[in-house]
């Protein structure tokens, strides 16, 4: 899966990238890891020698001009005393794999890469100290201070920092958005989060589009999904099958589905059922949203490689890039930009969108608005007091869990879309059996047996 592929995947979920359940397949072994102008017109010449530059991995899906990258080395340079030369990192779908690559590159920082349900190669990247331990250098730093405190928590391993969550991750749980040109103001601010009142709400003539992604619905019960397991705010992991409110949902969603009120291709709605960043368009509209619940976040993280000799001017470089505007804006939106009101604007007067840049070197708050979030942070402060308030970070982040899981993968890959079942009854039962034969119980007693433990550390 290539990188944008990648990136739609997080900005539906946000991050389905978690590794919460904590199953993993790859079992594979790492080898021997041990004050200038407001703006700059003519590029500066390399005056330094090579050693002086830090070298930074990403993938060669993110372009950086050679315009661009000597306006940062120009600014750097004279700001810091520090210079940057980006490693590219390929990543051809079928054919040459991010990581693999990652691990033979000469390179100071590393862009982790992406994790998903059935791979977990920026866990095991962790796990493995590919990735130097970030506690000594975070400790009173300003760059820990820019962070949310839930952020940092789920690039925990066992009780240390060894990457940098991406700010770019937003979480706003699962959200029900009405459209009040057509569902009465009155109505929609009504509901209480009871998914059943949503058939009452729409007529004959509405319609619901369902933007979530198979069982991502758990969260909005205030559980944790990954997998084919949730797990609650307490630390119980469990088949999200034998989740009473989880399957309420699935039955609800369902019916509205064989009514004909429910859709997952993009429509006209007038009620949207949503996650994170899916992009809203219309205005006069009303959203309950229920609180996010976030998990281990190793992917699409940043982090100082183990080998490096440069660790301390490398962990300098991190924290320019997330509190140095100038330099960050030149990164994610390029050189030929305009501003205007807090957006950047390409030369047709199109908005940037600038996610996958953000996402990969981590920043957003220092930076411009990008057009394509649900939520827009005008200062580190303004996110932080948000997530203080309105996300939830799961025990389990943190702890190493690690289990193989790809057999309830298949499994749950296979049920992705039963909520358009014809016979529901009949194919949840089929899951259950299909879960129970690929050992689900053993898993979630393993699962739960590591959180226990994990909690008295």
């Amino acid at each position: 899966m290539d990188l944008f592929k990648r990136a739609a995947i997080i900005s539906a979920m946000v991050f389905s990238l978690s590794a919460l359940s904590g199953c993993s397949g790859n079992t594979s072994n790492i080898d021997s890891i041990s004050s200038l102008p407001e703006s700059i017109t003519t590029p500066a010449p390399q005056t330094h020698d090579d050693d002086f530059y830090i070298k930074w991995a990403i993938p060669d899906s993110i372009i950086i001009s050679d315009e661009v990258n000597d306006k940062v080395n120009a600014l750097l340079d004279e700001k810091y005393g520090l210079g940057v030369r980006f490693v590219p990192i390929s990543d051809i779908p079928g054919e040459i794999d991010y990581h693999s690559e990652l691990i033979k590159a000469d390179a100071d920082i590393a862009f982790a890469g992406f994790d998903s349900d059935d791979d977990k190669p920026c866990e095991w990247l962790i796990a493995e100290r590919y990735f130097a331990p970030l506690d000594d250098m975070l400790k009173g730093s300003e760059l820990y201070s820019l962070i949310p405190e839930e952020l940092w928590k789920t690039t925990k391993s066992n009780g240390s920092i060894y990457t940098i969550p991406s700010e770019a991750m937003q979480d706003i749980g699962v959200c029900v958005v009405f459209d009040l040109d057509k569902i009465p103001a009155e109505k929609a601010k009504a509901f209480n989060g009871d998914i059943t009142q949503l058939d009452g709400l729409l007529s004959d003539n509405d319609m619901l589009y369902y933007g979530l992604s198979g069982f991502d619905y758990s969260s909005f019960y205030g559980d944790y999904y990954s997998n084919g397991i949730i797990t609650t705010p307490e630390g119980v992991a469990k088949s999200i099958t034998g989740d009473a409110e989880c399957m309420a949902w699935l039955k609800e969603m369902n019916s509205l589905f064989n009514k004909g009120k429910a859709t997952d291709i993009e429509c006209d709605w007038s009620v949207l059922i949503t996650k994170d960043t899916v992009p809203i368009s219309k205005e006069n509209i009303y959203i309950y949203k229920t609180k996010a619940i976030v998990g281990q976040r190793f992917g699409a993280s940043t982090g100082i490689i183990n080998t490096s000799e440069k660790k301390q001017e490398a962990f300098k470089l991190l924290e320019v890039i997330h509190t140095d505007p100038e330099i960050a804006d030149l990164l994610v939106y390029g050189n030929e930009f305009t501003e205007k009101d807090g957006y950047a604007y390409d030369a047709s007067g199109e908005k940037i969108y600038g996610f996958i840049n953000k996402l990969v070197f981590g920043i957003d708050t220092n930076v411009l608005y990008g057009a394509d979030m649900l939520m827009q942070f005008s200062s580190p402060d303004e996110k932080k007091a948000y997530y203080d308030e309105n996300v939830i970070v799961s025990p389990l982040a943190g702890i190493d869990i690690t289990t193989d899981c790809k057999e309830i993968n298949t499994v749950m890959n296979k049920y992705q879309n039963i909520w358009k079942s014809k016979d529901l009854d009949s194919d949840i039962a089929a899951l259950n059996k299909e879960l129970s034969d690929a050992g689900i119980e053993d898993i979630l007693s393993s699962i739960n047996e590591k959180i226990k433990q994990g909690a008295k550390k």
